[in-house]
């Protein structure tokens, strides 16, 4: 099998191509992802936040976990392997606008975590990108095999991973499916709805104006879709998110007018 980094993943459904603005956005299209080895780490990633504050420095988040160890671990191994792990996920550090933008938005609404966490893990990570379509597709009460989304990482990478890394990796996203709330149970998994708020939405409405998603194309963009929305109701969620003062956002027709006051400066750094 070919080697992790130089493998190929083909972008799912209307996911934006490379660019350098994108690049500078935090979101990552080169080959490879956590989920080879982990899952989205949503727990981590909740106690890191809890004990680093808003404003902190790289150096901050990467002693919180090797130093404090505020998750937990019992050896410097596995400090270091969840330190890695986490920046391969969300960054961890301010400046990249995405995980800036994450950090933002959780001082306003701190229990949209699983899917603000989702939302950046998904840009991320190829590999979490590539097992969605089994999930996104099967309606509410469906049950969503591990094999399905062993299945779509084939199809995204054919012939890339061997049957093994593919379950593996499978089972790692699965698990992160659930940890968002688009799964629910153990071993029998079956496909949930996931209730979306005005902090996800703004999140995800500003990634698509960011990939170039204008006019009402902002309401079906591939983040949108993620919280589950279509885009009548993600366009509902808007106005929602605008009453909230949480974006600027104008649709007459065709014509969507759309602008982001609050997250303004992580916008100028990818710019």
């Amino acid at each position: 099998m070919a080697d992790s980094s130089q493998i190929d993943i083909q972008t799912s459904d209307g996911f934006p191509c490379a660019t350098p603005f994108l690049r500078e956005l935090g979101i990552k299209f080169s080959a490879g992802g956590t989920h080879n080895s982990r899952t989205m780490m949503l727990s981590e990633l909740d106690a890191l936040l809890a004990a680093v504050p808003v404003g902190s420095s790289v150096a901050d988040y990467s002693q919180a976990i090797l130093r404090q160890n505020v998750l937990a671990k019992s050896t410097d191994s596995t400090r270091q392997k969840s330190l890695r792990h986490l920046r391969e996920l969300y960054g961890l550090n301010e400046a990249i606008p995405i995980f800036g933008i994450l950090r933002k938005l959780l001082t306003i609404d701190s229990a949209s975590l699983p899917l603000l966490a989702l939302l950046v893990a998904w840009s991320r990570d190829p590999l979490l990108r590539a097992t969605a379509p089994p999930v996104m597709d099967a309606s509410e009460g469906e049950r969503v095999e591990t094999a399905a989304l062993a299945q779509a990482l084939e199809i995204a990478a054919p012939h890339q991973y061997s049957e093994l890394n593919r379950n593996k990796i499978a089972r790692n996203a699965a698990s992160s499916w659930t940890q968002s709330g688009h799964l629910a149970g153990r071993s029998k998994k079956v496909r949930q709805r996931v209730k979306s708020t005005v902090a996800t939405v703004t999140l995800a409405f500003f990634l698509g104006d960011c990939a170039g998603f204008r006019g009402t194309a902002i309401f079906g963009n591939p983040w949108s879709r993620l919280l589950d929305l279509n885009p009548d109701q993600a366009k509902t969620m808007g106005f929602e998110a605008h009453r909230a003062g949480l974006l600027n956002l104008r649709a007459v027709g065709e014509v969507v007018e759309l602008s982001f006051p609050l997250l303004s400066p992580f916008a100028g750094k990818a710019s």
